[in-house]
């Protein structure tokens, strides 16, 4: 269950030490040759599982003494069509568009982000001293926030396709020949043009 930030003592501060532990990662992935919209979204995309697992495993003020239950009602606090739902869902957003950016195929970021919820649904239920409920609404409100993200990005990916971004080298070469301006090529007249010097040729008999 996604509490509010008030009820996550220390979300921002999780978030930002999962982030900095993951940070050579992400680097190694940007200086990888390719396109540059998949080394852009391996960069980023640490930090958004980092986002998840700071706002959904962080230990809250709560105190829950039953293991491995998790509730079924979807109308309870914190459903589909409250607060907490709509961030439940806007927290798998940027995680599967990412992935599925990096990797080129909409099935992994699916993959990945309901198999993410499902995981940590089961470690809420099982260890309560996060103070996290499993709720059947969370891994809803979760998936559908996964294929809002797979479906940002492979429209993305269609509208890119085909398309090849401009390289830097060219775009700094083009830039120079803008600002310093070209040689006028020197001009002869016809009379004045340099003799061109022949070597004898060697005659054989």
């Amino acid at each position: 269950m996604l509490e509010t930030y008030r009820g996550i003592p220390h979300l921002l501060d999780t978030w930002l030490v999962l982030t900095g532990m993951a940070l050579p990662i992400a680097l190694s992935s940007l200086r990888k040759p390719g396109d540059l919209i998949p080394r852009l979204a391996a960069f980023c995309m640490p930090a958004a599982f980092a986002l998840v697992l700071a706002a959904t495993l962080s230990p809250t003020a709560h105190r829950l003494g039953q293991i491995g239950q998790c509730g079924t009602h979807l109308t309870t606090t914190g459903g589909l069509t409250s607060l907490q739902g709509l961030l439940n869902v806007l927290l798998f957003v940027p995680a599967a568009g990412m992935l599925t950016l990096a990797s080129g195929r909409p099935v992994d970021g699916i993959a990945a982000g309901v198999g993410m919820s499902a995981a940590v649904e089961a470690v809420q239920a099982l260890i309560p001293q996060l103070g996290r409920s499993c709720q059947l609404h969370d891994l809803i409100a979760n998936s559908l926030g996964v294929f809002c993200g797979v479906g940002v990005a492979a429209g993305l990916q269609t509208l890119t396709r085909g398309r090849q971004l401009v390289a830097v080298p060219y775009v700094v070469e083009h830039a120079a020949l803008l600002v310093v301006p070209a040689r006028v090529p020197g001009r002869h007249r016809r009379h004045e043009l340099p003799a061109a010097k022949l070597r004898p040729v060697a005659r054989t008999r």
